[in-house]
């Protein structure tokens, strides 16, 4: 792992944890956290698609983490109003261009996993970024910081899994309503307790492997 930074267009400066390929042309995932969270909640999982033959970057959205500095100016997600939390989708722009840049990366086969509201984000991107082909929304929400996730699964129709616990009654019932949303290849999974985000990777550590399964089966290398 590689600890790098990229600057937004709107000049806030992004810290990321990159997961380089080991091998050619490989596909892509990029890994976006909840709120509150850091990059290094999805290390785990990180570290597993590289082994299976990924790149993999993990950024700090703007305001958490050490994606603090806009400009000279201290950001803090806290004190951020619904647009400043959208206009994270900068931030994803910028990781994307990161990539593209990246020897051994196949920016074409990209993937996008997010947490929460990094999962309303992943989806907003999927469908407006033909590149997405596999998407993995960890309790998503219908409207979260006005995403509206609703209004936007229709614009996707790539592969994609849904996954959230039971106890998190608003993940479960977006998550069971956007499944019937979406067109394209798709799974979804209520699995048991309240964990919320990656932290279900903490409280059910085998979903990791079940992703990959899912990912391995689904993905074309």
């Amino acid at each position: 792992m590689e600890e790098i930074t990229f600057i937004t267009e709107d000049g806030v400066k992004i810290s990321g944890n990159y997961f380089k390929p080991k091998k050619e042309h490989a596909p892509v995932f990029l890994l976006l956290h909840m709120m509150p969270s850091t990059k290094e909640s999805w290390n785990s999982f990180a570290d597993h698609l590289q082994e299976k033959g990924f790149a993999a970057l993990a950024i700090d959205l703007r305001g958490h983490g050490k994606s603090t500095d806009k400009n000279g100016s201290k950001l803090d997600y806290k004190d951020f109003k619904d647009h400043e939390h959208r206009d994270s989708m900068k931030d994803i722009a910028a990781a994307k261009e990161f990539l593209a840049g990246q020897a051994n990366v196949d920016i074409s086969r990209m993937a996008i996993a997010g947490a929460s509201i990094g999962a309303n984000l992943a989806l907003w991107q999927a469908s407006i970024d033909k590149d997405v082909l596999i998407l993995i929304l960890l309790s998503a929400g219908l409207n979260y910081r006005g995403i509206q996730a609703a209004q936007l699964a229709p614009g996707y129709s790539g592969r994609v899994y849904i996954l959230a616990s039971v106890g998190d009654t608003n993940a479960a019932k977006s998550s069971r309503e956007l499944f019937d949303i979406f067109s394209g290849d798709k799974e979804l999974e209520i699995i048991q307790g309240n964990s919320h985000g990656t932290n279900m990777f903490i409280s059910e550590p085998e979903l990791i492997d079940k992703l990959l399964e899912w990912i391995t089966k689904n993905y074309k290398y």
